[in-house]
């Protein structure tokens, strides 16, 4: 009698075993299910969606916004979009380049899709936020790194750029306001990629969803106004600057000959984004500003508690001037950043985020978040600082 077999249990993607996990979210984790915990890892804003954003979606959502739109988002929202870019970076922006997405995150994924090939190259900020290598493992890309110094105010070196372009460079990567760093590149050296970008052919990634969060009187300068049209493509969002984090709804202006590839890609991943949420972006596009301006000079107040409980003790790396983090120096004692990050929940009741999930030039550090009111900001900071001995 012959045997019947049973075929092996095929493997799982190996792009996908292959994608780093953040440690945001682990260590989200572990923070949610206990009490007593100041949360400094989380980064979104801590107030709430303002009362007319939601009283003009609901009054969509009556009217019928609840169905399919375009792939590319629902046109009103598209012009819209396109006029507020175009103000903001002060040059003319045409509705046609501007897909809708998912989220800020949603447009990463979109622009590197769309450029990227097995093997391709990216050149991504060390530090950086981890979902850019994530995205690029999955497309089948190789992560490069280069390296954003502390020393130097975490901004880039547009020459020790130029030198890591080779030939299966497809495209740089920038963030600036940065996560995690708070670096804001001036502007010579978003002319100098700009320029790189042009010599090259290589693509310009510009994530700038924290483009209204800048302290100190700095000026927020836009890639997508010194990087020819066809090199660029320009995230942003409605998450940070309206407190819309939960509502998932980004936008990307794309180079006019990659339009048509990215609204493409829009129906095998998500088909379009939620229509209530288009509603809602642009009743905040539209709307009353006053929000932009007073939740950036919250978020500078809390910047200044920062380094003003933990300047003196030499622990910070850097000095943040946009979006709303901090980068905190650990020492050397502790087996890991991640190690330390763990027990400051469990043991201290304070939850950040271990520096080496945002790349290897900060596997001692920290991040701290500026996202909770006054007082609970002040009492994470001392904790982490009798945490660490400072």
């Amino acid at each position: 009698m012959a045997m019947i077999t049973t075929p092996g249990v095929r493997e799982l993607s190996r792009r996908a075993n292959l994608m780093p996990r953040s440690a945001i979210r682990e260590i989200m984790t572990l923070a949610a299910g206990r009490g007593d915990v100041i949360h400094l890892e989380v980064g979104e804003p801590d107030f709430g969606t303002p009362d007319h954003i939601i009283e003009r979606t609901c009054t969509e959502i009556r009217g019928g916004a609840t169905r399919y739109t375009g792939n590319a988002g629902r046109e009103t929202l598209r012009a819209t979009i396109a006029a507020h870019v175009s103000r903001r970076v002060g040059i003319e922006i045409s509705s046609d380049r501007v897909i809708v997405t998912v989220g800020a995150i949603g447009a990463l994924f979109t622009a590197l899709m769309a450029v990227l090939d097995s093997g391709d190259e990216v050149l991504l900020p060390d530090p950086g936020w981890p979902n850019y290598e994530s995205i690029t493992v999955l497309a089948g890309g190789c992560p490069l790194r280069y390296r954003l110094s502390a020393s130097n105010d975490f901004l880039p070196d547009p020459d020790d750029i130029a030198k890591r372009i080779g030939p299966k460079t497809k495209a740089i990567l920038v963030n600036s306001p940065g996560n995690p760093t708070g670096g804001v590149f001036p502007l010579d050296v978003v002319r100098a990629i700009g320029a790189i970008a042009e010599r090259t052919g290589v693509y310009v990634i510009s994530d700038e969803i924290y483009e209204n969060i800048v302290f100190d009187g700095a000026r927020h300068f836009s890639f997508l106004a010194h990087t020819p049209e066809d090199r660029v493509f320009f995230i942003s969002g409605a998450s940070k600057s309206y407190a819309m984090t939960g509502w998932r709804l980004g936008w990307l202006v794309c180079p006019t000959d990659t339009v048509a590839v990215a609204t493409k890609l829009q129906e095998p991943i998500v088909s379009c984004a939620p229509a209530p949420s288009q509603a809602a972006a642009e009743a905040a596009l539209v709307g009353p500003q006053d929000l932009v301006e007073s939740s950036r000079r919250v978020f500078e107040r809390r910047r200044d508690i920062f380094l003003e409980l933990l300047g003196p003790t030499g622990l910070i790396a850097g000095h943040p001037r946009g979006a709303f983090y901090g980068l905190v120096k650990i020492p050397n004692w502790y087996p890991s950043a991640l190690a330390f990050a763990r027990s400051l929940v469990i043991e201290h009741g304070v939850a950040v985020v271990p520096g080496d999930t945002f790349g290897p030039s900060t596997e001692r550090m920290l991040r701290v978040a500026f996202t909770v009111e006054d007082g609970q900001l002040r009492e994470g900071l001392r904790r982490l600082a009798e945490a660490i001995g400072g």
